[in-house]
């Protein structure tokens, strides 16, 4: 029987390969295609729902420079609540009654905003940021003195959650729709401000992600280089 060489040339291989090489282009295109039109979709919608909250911010509560653009994320709008209603004591994570009474008053304005028609696919999470400032606890160290700044941040954002759910308990389609998005971060001393007091703070992170952007992430997934036994 006659054997065929180590270089002998195999064309059903070379097919394959052939193969293989032209759906990694194609993959690759695609997703090339994905990331461009979900920063374009992605951009629209944060662009579209900052104006709409801006435009209702008297309604909620705010003021039009009270909702930003997150700087560093491009598909993130920031609201920061005025006037200390979110700032905390030193030490502390137990909300004040103007705070209180503001989530109590406008968390389910804003949930009508979030959750409407036009906007609630594409609100992708809302998270609940805690802040403190980068004072030290009397005898401990720096170090410890953070870690305990990171579980009070922490401490402080889920009180602003359970309030604001709380707020939300008689109008359940909101409550369901900003439940299924709602998270609670702890900073740390992170991200100071200009003062200590300001430092002590939770801020509402909303993050957008496009219904557009999410039909075509799915396509691009849908097609996957066939593996070669």
């Amino acid at each position: 029987m006659r054997r065929h060489s180590g270089a002998g040339h195999d064309p059903l291989a070379s097919s394959l390969t052939d193969l293989m090489t032209s759906l990694m282009v194609i993959f690759v295109l695609l997703l090339l295609v994905f990331m461009q039109r979900t920063a374009g979709a992605n951009a629209a919608v944060t662009d579209a729902l900052l104006r709409r909250l801006q435009m209702g911010s008297e309604h909620i509560g705010l003021r039009p420079e009270h909702v930003r653009q997150d700087p560093r994320d491009r598909d993130a709008i920031l609201v920061v609540i005025p006037d200390g209603l979110m700032n905390f004591e030193i030490g502390k994570y137990t909300l004040k009654p103007a705070g209180i009474a503001f989530l109590d008053q406008h968390i389910p304005r804003l949930a009508d905003i979030l959750c409407a028609p036009e906007f609630q696919a594409s609100v992708q999470s809302i998270v609940v940021e805690g802040h403190s400032d980068d004072q030290v606890f009397r005898g401990l160290s720096p170090a410890a003195s953070q870690e305990m700044n990171l579980k009070l941040s922490q401490d402080r954002s889920m009180e602003v959650v359970k309030r604001s759910l709380l707020a939300l308990a008689t109008h359940e389609a909101s409550r369901n729709c900003v439940f299924e998005r709602l998270s609670a971060s702890g900073r740390g001393d992170q991200e100071p401000e200009k003062t200590q007091a300001e430092s002590r703070r939770v801020v509402l992170k909303i993050r957008v992600k496009a219904r557009e952007a999410r039909e075509v992430e799915q396509q691009a997934s849908a097609v996957s280089p066939v593996q070669v036994q």
